[in-house]
C-alpha cells in the first residue's frame, strides 16, 4: 500500500537510558493489521510509542489514516482508556447510543470498558492520532480490545471455567 505521506528524510536522535527520546511517525514502518477483527477498509497505521520502539511502559501512540468507507466497528478495552484526536478529514466517532461528527482538533475519550467506535462515510480520508494509557499497557494488543463478537465467546469461556487449546 502507497503511504499517504512521502517520506521525509530526518535524522533519527538517540537519547541514554531515562532520557527524553524523540520520534516521528514516518520514521516507523506500517503496522501490518492483517484480520484485526473489527477493522473493515483500506487504512494505513504506525505504531510510534510503544514498547518496541521507545520502551514505554503505560503508554501506546499511534497514527491512523482511514480512507473513505473504513470503519472500526464497536469496541472497548477492559484495561485501557483511549484517546482519539483528529488530525484531518472528518469521520463519525460513536459511543454509547450516541455519534458525532468527528473534524480537526476534535479529542474522543473512552473510558475503561466503554464502548465507542469510528467511521469515514466521507469521500476524504481521515487522519488521526491514537493513544491508549493504562498500566502494564505498552502495545494494543494489551489493552484487553474487545469486540462485541469476542466478548460473547470470552464469556463462553468464563462459564465452563476452562481455557481452550
Amino acid at each position: 500500500m502507497k503511504r499517504l505521506t512521502p517520506d521525509l528524510p530526518r535524522k533519527i536522535y538517540e537519547f541514554p537510558d531515562g532520557q527524553i527520546k524523540l520520534i516521528n511517525w514516518r520514521e516507523v514502518p506500517p503496522m501490518e493489521l492483517g484480520n484485526w477483527a473489527g477493522l473493515h477498509g483500506q487504512m494505513e497505521t504506525e505504531l510510534i510509542v510503544c514498547k518496541e520502539t521507545t520502551g514505554s511502559k503505560m503508554v501506546v501512540v499511534g497514527r491512523s489514516v482511514f480512507f473513505p468507507g473504513a470503519y472500526h466497528d464497536p469496541h472497548f478495552h477492559l484495561y485501557a482508556e483511549e484517546v482519539l484526536y483528529c488530525l484531518s478529514g472528518k469521520g463519525i466517532a460513536g459511543s454509547g447510543d450516541k455519534e458525532y461528527l468527528l473534524t480537526p482538533g476534535d479529542v474522543q475519550f473512552a473510558g475503561v470498558g466503554e464502548t465507542h467506535w469510528l467511521r469515514n462515510p466521507f469521500n476524504e480520508p481521515l487522519e488521526f492520532i491514537w493513544i491508549y494509557s493504562g498500566n502494564g499497557v505498552n502495545m494494543p494488543g494489551e489493552s484487553g480490545y474487545c469486540t462485541a463478537d469476542l466478548f460473547e465467546e470470552a464469556e463462553k469461556i468464563i462459564a465452563k471455567n476452562e481455557i481452550p487449546e
